[in-house]
């Protein structure tokens, strides 16, 4: 068997790591304790201040703090307490680690959680006194010389692999040594340390959008408080990702336009090798991606997950793996719901690890928005606040679909869902729900009859045509009304909201959406 050079590296690394912690001082990772490098990154809160915190190499093979090798260093934000201060170490109960988008902006977003903290107001212990919050800055080669100076020791990705926990680019001599996820791991020990803080209740690893994808990762292939070793209970926010990684191999939708759906990070196909022509293959937490998907959920489920939907997000970041996302749904709203379908959340407990929970939040694609809504605060700052596991029912009714509501209000655990529609139509249909029609994963059509396209399109006109025409399934999509006795092959349902178009012969009717059609049918599909 041919052992690669990194193998070799690997192999000396553990044979001698042993004896270089016994005759070394090793490296304390922590915050405030990494070297300093240029950058011109701004501040944009003054409640914030840039800090570096320091990494240490997960390999074993530079664990000496006097090795040249051993600095690794990590610029990130870090708050003030109301006298603009550091917090004082005793005084903190909760850390909130908030993940940046795909923009790299984590000034942007570090001062977007301090508002949504400075904004509770039914809580007055809650302040920036009492609550931490951290914005890692995972920067690529083209923050050069703004986010990190060129030659320093600072810790760098390729594009945005920090996303999906690849290993580091930079330093050279370090390469693929450490993985984002790694990082991550380190800085929720740092606030997991009882000795350091003793009174802090609850750990939030959070984000939004491509903050959140990586959030998302990280909850499925990261590891537990127990094998971090730290006792404090760890949470994750998912803020309107634009995907979630599934755990399993088939998809709500076709596959047949997309060959690679199952690559990282989509599915977990080629993890150990994502990244791999750049930093070498993946070294984080494999052996439980190699245990197969059923641990891979159970992992993912033993972890406590606060889950944000904004209503008119209904957007689609176009990333340089298209097509996998597109087996999912046709965009981010419709794709969290397919997840949350195949995978159905569930709060067996709330007062313990292992509750989702799913808020609904009237927004855009928007953070700090998704923040300091009523269901940010209860998420990031106020669920289990005293150390007692209180956690807040899941925010926004009406729900969308029959598996969204985990840890129901029971005020209004029996409102009807989103649009809900009892009518009967033409040839005794009925409302059937939303479809998928040919998109960017689907390649037949729903229905194989166009009997008419016009302005006069309306639930009631198209199943009037398909009745004439001999059918017993109608489907709407704006202005074209399409028939048939059997659904395409490749047709699915989603989740309602996707279709929300108003008819134009009707606009108290609805008449799907954007490649979705609305459809009414006699018996069964």
């Amino acid at each position: 068997m041919r052992v690669s050079s990194r193998g070799v590296a690997a192999l000396a690394a553990a044979a001698f790591s042993g004896a270089a912690r016994a005759q070394c001082e090793e490296v304390v990772p922590g915050q405030y304790m990494g070297t300093e490098y240029a950058n011109s990154v701004p501040v944009t809160h003054t409640y914030s201040e840039k800090a570096f915190f320091k990494i240490k190499d997960p390999s074993g093979r530079h664990v000496c703090a006097d090795d040249p090798e051993s600095d690794l260093s990590f610029l990130t934000y870090s708050s003030l307490n109301t006298t603009r201060q550091r917090p004082r170490n005793e005084d903190l109960k909760r850390a909130v680690i908030v993940l940046h988008g795909a923009r790299r902006d984590p000034q942007n977003y570090h001062a977007g959680m301090i508002l949504a903290l400075l904004a509770v107001n039914d809580n007055d212990d809650i302040s920036p006194d009492t609550v931490s919050i951290l914005a890692p800055y995972f920067v690529n080669p083209d923050d050069a010389g703004r986010g990190y100076a060129a030659g320093s020791r600072a810790l760098v990705w390729h594009g945005d692999h920090w996303a999906g926990g690849a290993n580091n680019l930079l330093p050279e001599t370090t390469q693929g040594t450490v993985s984002a996820f790694d990082v991550l791991d380190q800085i929720v020990q740092y606030y997991g340390d009882k000795t350091r803080f003793p009174n802090i209740n609850q750990i939030v690893v959070g984000g939004h959008s491509m903050g959140a994808q990586m959030a998302q990762r990280y909850a499925a292939v990261g590891k537990t408080p127990e094998q971090l070793g730290i006792t404090t209970p760890v949470s994750y926010y998912i803020g309107d990702p634009n995907s979630m990684i599934w755990f399993e191999t088939t998809r709500p939708l076709s596959t047949s336009k997309c060959a690679t759906y199952d690559n990282y990070r989509e599915g977990f196909s080629n993890y150990l090798t994502y990244g791999s022509q750049y930093a070498g293959d993946m070294t984080y937490n494999t052996q439980l991606v190699s245990s197969g998907h059923e641990a891979l959920l159970a992992n993912y489920n033993s972890k406590t997950m606060a889950y944000g939907r904004a209503t008119r997000d209904r957007g689609d970041y176009r990333g340089a793996d298209d097509c996998a996302v597109y087996t999912t749904g046709k965009d981010r709203s419709e794709r969290f719901f397919e997840f949350v379908k195949a995978f159905p959340p569930s709060c067996p407990d709330p007062a313990t690890d292992g509750c989702h929970t799913l808020d609904i939040v009237e927004s855009t694609h928007d953070a700090p928005t998704m923040f300091r809504a009523a269901a940010g605060q209860a998420r990031l700052f106020k669920d289990n606040w005293d150390g007692d596991g209180s956690r807040a029912y899941d925010f926004g009714y009406p729900r969308w679909s029959e598996w969204d509501n985990p840890h129901p209000d029971p005020a209004r655990a029996d409102e009807p869902l989103i649009h809900t529609n009892h009518e009967t139509y033409a040839g005794g249909m009925t409302d059937r729900g939303c479809f998928s029609d040919v998109d960017n994963a689907q390649s037949v059509g729903s229905l194989p009859r166009r009997p008419y396209v016009g302005t006069l399109n309306s639930r009631s006109y198209c199943s009037n045509a398909c009745v004439e025409g001999g059918y017993r399934i109608a489907g709407m999509s704006g202005n074209y009304c399409y028939c048939g006795n059997a659904l395409g092959r490749e047709t699915v349902p989603v989740v309602s909201t996707s279709c929300e178009g108003l008819c134009p012969g009707n606009s108290s009717q609805i008449c799907g959406g954007v490649q979705r059609l609305s459809i009414l049918a006699t018996g069964d599909l």
